[in-house]
């Protein structure tokens, strides 16, 4: 018996470490592969009220398909509704319908952006910052309904990038002072 333990006792110690290294080498591929969300882009938990209106929304327009300048024409719509429109561009791929896309299908300013775009297919991808795309396809809209206020009960997850956003605690509704650049000497 003992000859036994002799003999297997090598093998089993290389195959435990193994097992140990091989776990080890998951965790760390999937540790470096997560998404890392600063906290600048996560969304800020804020009292808007009984109702969510567009001045608390920041929301995308990206061409996906659409006639050209339709992201532009319907970030002017959007802007004029109250909303802060973050970015105006095309979209990387192409969709078949108007699709917007949020944290989820039932969020709020989802909700609420949906109602300006009332034929477009809505999907959620669990977004941290609660930003809502409108990626604009062959089906877009060239004029766009204004939206009324969705009703909120408590506090709603609003996306940092609202200029609306003022969670009345003075350490975080302070504005960072922008640096100013200081002039280089010649030689």
């Amino acid at each position: 018996m003992t000859r036994v333990l002799r003999v297997l006792k090598t093998p089993l110690t290389l195959i435990g470490l193994l097992v140990i290294l091989i776990g080890a080498g998951y965790w760390s591929v999937k540790a470096v592969t997560a998404p890392v969300i600063p906290e600048s882009q996560k969304c800020v938990m804020t009292d808007v009220g009984a109702e969510l209106t567009p001045k608390w929304v920041s929301v995308r327009t990206l061409n996906a398909g659409g006639p050209s300048g339709i992201a532009r024409s319907s970030a002017r719509y959007l802007r004029s509704y109250g909303f802060t429109v973050i970015r105006v561009n095309n979209a990387d791929s192409p969709v078949e319908k108007t699709t917007i896309v949020g944290y989820a299908t039932d969020s709020p300013e989802v909700l609420l952006v949906a109602q300006a775009f009332p034929n477009a297919v809505v999907t959620a991808d669990g977004r941290s910052d609660h930003a809502v795309d409108v990626l604009l396809g062959p089906d877009a809209p060239l004029t766009l309904p204004r939206p009324k206020a969705v009703p909120v009960s408590g506090q709603v997850c609003v996306a940092p990038y609202s200029q609306s956003v003022d969670t009345g605690d003075s350490a975080t509704s302070t504005p960072t002072p922008t640096p100013t650049p200081k002039p280089t000497k010649k030689k």
